[in-house]
């Protein structure tokens, strides 16, 4: 079998698994938005987070989680869920622990999202009590990067003590660093895995920045055409070259047959509402957390998680191209891609919000 033949078998299967995650939309990964407070004012954040406790008193109390995951692991192998804790910083809260020791305890595996800050020793060996089985630590380049994007000085060097104590006690099944990659990190991520893997960092995921929230498109961080092809290009020779580090391309849209399955290790595909779903730190209910809040199907204070899963996401389980931007309707890739990913357009503005393809020049490649 040669490679073209190989690749098209491979993109075959690809469209017939999803074609099955629609129809049965098995919950594999469930995010908990636990709070929209955080510690830091980044520059790149897509959800506008803020310092203060304005969104305090909205936030799920933890025996409104742990209700909604004692129902699902009646309905749901718990073993093949994993809990994502995520923000805002989910360190804010001090209860975080409670929810994922009762997760643990039903069977999910659970982890975090951090910026590390509030990592010391103490809160990671509550962590470890509690059954944490995954951390994913936001690290954005080199020291003067980082520390630039988190408008926080000396921010890199207190993340780097928490990924040490890390490395060294690794009770976790799964740790790795997340890089939002912009114009002002860029010309140094080189230098930026080798030091991650200095530091004995398993894995780092790139993720190129999004126009949303203070990361929007006047905040001079959104990388240009050229930046992205080079992007996909490091990633994939890192991929091709390194031994030492796994280092891979995360989610933010499709990028065509040529360079998927190079710069990570499938193809691109946005399970929101088929096997990703999300409560949101007011108990809303949609899918991956980064898509529009206008897919917000309904609350867990009104109506059980299960009843929302199982009887809505009508918009992520139908034809996308209903919601999605007319020019993607009619793309070649439409099949493989369906717009990106839902976080990257908006039920009420139906316009291409980011095309990978466009942007890399190859919107007219044969899938």
């Amino acid at each position: 079998m040669n490679d073209r033949q190989e690749l098209a078998d491979r993109l075959e299967r690809f469209i017939a698994e999803k074609a099955r995650l629609v129809a049965e939309h098995p919950l594999r990964y469930l995010f908990w938005e636990a709070t929209l407070r955080c510690n830091l004012s980044c520059r790149h954040c897509g959800s506008d987070c803020l310092r203060d406790n304005t969104t305090r008193d909205r936030e799920l109390p933890p025996e409104a989680l742990k209700r909604e995951l004692a129902a699902i692991a009646e309905i749901y192998d718990p073993c093949g869920i994993t809990l994502a804790i995520i923000g805002g910083e989910p360190l804010m809260r001090p209860d975080i622990e409670e929810v994922g020791a009762f997760a643990a305890s039903l069977g999910f595996a659970w982890g975090i999202t951090t910026n590390a800050l509030l990592l010391d020793a103490d809160r990671l060996a509550s962590l470890k009590r509690a059954g944490l089985s995954t951390i994913s630590v936001s690290l954005d380049g080199v020291a003067a990067d980082h520390d630039a994007l988190r408008q926080c000085p000396g921010a890199f060097d207190r993340v780097a003590e928490a990924v040490t104590r890390l490395v060294a006690d690794p009770f976790f099944a799964e740790f790795d660093v997340i890089c939002c990659v912009n114009t002002l990190n860029f010309d140094r991520l080189p230098t930026f895995v080798d030091q991650l893997a200095d530091l004995g960092v398993p894995q780092v995921r790139f993720t190129p920045v999004f126009s949303r929230g203070r990361a929007g498109r006047d905040s001079g961080l959104m990388l240009s055409d050229r930046q992205y092809r080079n992007l996909l290009g490091f990633i994939a020779d890192l991929r091709r070259n390194r031994t030492d580090i796994t280092v891979t391309l995360s989610e933010e849209g499709y990028w065509g047959p040529t360079w998927e399955c190079r710069v990570r290790d499938d193809m691109h595909y946005c399970g929101s509402g088929t096997v990703i779903a999300s409560i949101l730190h007011d108990g809303g209910v949609t899918g991956c957390p980064a898509v529009s809040r206008r897919f917000v199907e309904g609350s867990i204070r009104t109506t059980p998680f299960l009843d929302l899963w199982n009887q809505g996401f009508a918009n992520f389980r139908r034809d996308r191209r209903a919601v999605a931007p007319p020019a993607c309707g009619d793309c070649a890739h439409w099949e493989l891609c369906e717009g990106g990913g839902f976080h990257l357009f908006d039920p009420e503005d139906r316009t291409v919000a980011s095309c990978g393809l466009r942007k890399i020049g190859q919107l007219g490649e044969t899938p």
